[in-house]
């Protein structure tokens, strides 16, 4: 089998690699059942307690996974590195 020949740069592989895992973590909140909705009524307070922090908890879980994949792309050295990284879901807490 003939190898594909990758043409980007390394900044062009980093770029794209966070978009994706951006597109994955936005995603991955709005699955969850978190739409942008949700997310403002959470910040306002208009759910009991309880359901606030459980939303916010799992946003600031997924955004800390999404830092933690920007910096192993900011810290590859080769496109395949770059492309390798992968987003790893939290796990989405009772109550939302």
């Amino acid at each position: 089998m003939v190898g594909i020949d990758d043409e980007r740069t390394l900044s062009d592989s980093i770029q794209e690699s966070i978009l994706r895992i951006k597109m994955i973590c936005t995603n991955t909140i709005n699955i969850s059942g978190i739409d942008m909705i949700t997310q403002q009524n959470a910040a306002l307070g208009i759910y009991p307690p309880e359901r606030c922090e459980a939303i916010k908890s799992y946003i600031a879980a997924c955004r800390n996974e999404y830092l933690r994949c920007k910096a192993l792309i900011f810290a590859a050295t080769t496109n395949d590195e770059a492309d390798a990284v992968q987003f790893v879901a939290p796990q989405v807490p009772e109550g939302i």
